[in-house]
């Protein structure tokens, strides 16, 4: 897909209902360790903050990622009934064969 394209895709899906209501889950910043042993030491006691800091802050982004994977799973079962509404559809007014995808690209 040329980048134009996929741009305009990524942006109007951005607008798309099911899009707004999915969790953003942004993960929490690694502690920085000092390599030389004279900024360990100096920094040691922030370091040890950091990491405490991080790992509060990973369990609840854990969680948001749970949230995040249940709404992709409920919002796939919206749209496979909807696809199987659309197959429906089309059968009933004899649109099978226009409307099926071709399975071989080339």
């Amino acid at each position: 897909m040329k980048p134009e394209k996929l741009a305009a895709a990524i942006l109007l899906l951005s607008f798309h209902p099911a899009f707004a209501q999915a969790p953003i889950c942004i993960p929490p910043e690694e502690p920085f360790v000092p390599a030389d042993d004279a900024a360990f030491g100096e920094y040691a006691d922030l370091v040890a903050e950091d990491f405490e800091r991080y790992f509060s802050e990973v369990r609840p982004y854990i969680a948001c990622l749970d949230a995040a994977r249940q709404d992709a799973f409920a919002r796939a079962r919206e749209v496979s009934a909807q696809h199987e509404a659309f197959w429906k559809r089309a059968d009933e007014m004899g649109l099978t064969e226009e409307v099926a995808t071709d399975a071989d690209p080339e």
